[in-house]
């Protein structure tokens, strides 16, 4: 789960993404996003990353309102959570060990 600002945001291992009001509790909204998620997602703060078994990663924007902002492909498939360095992210899927930041 992730809090940013005054909502929760989470996915649960069937693919279904929610935002949650965290003072009432209330769902703002919950999203099938395809794939089975084992990984933790991670945010910058502007966005929220999802990264599935399958090896997808679906951006969605970090508002009260579902908005998914872009989707990509890894070789393999993410079991294991990102770890974030700096301005660098380390993923690993089943297969590949990745390292992505902007230069």
């Amino acid at each position: 789960m992730l809090l940013i600002g005054e909502h929760i945001f989470m996915i649960d291992d069937g693919g279904i993404a929610s935002c949650i009001e965290a003072k009432s509790g209330e769902i703002t909204w919950s999203e099938r996003v395809d794939g089975n998620y084992s990984a933790s997602p991670v945010t910058d703060g502007k966005r929220i990353f999802f990264f599935s078994e399958e090896g997808k990663t679906t951006a969605v924007a970090a508002r009260s309102k579902f908005e998914v902002l872009a989707e990509s492909q890894l070789d393999g498939g993410f079991m294991a959570s990102p770890a974030v360095h700096g301005a660098a992210w380390i993923l690993r899927t089943k297969t590949h060990l990745y390292r992505i930041e902007k230069q």
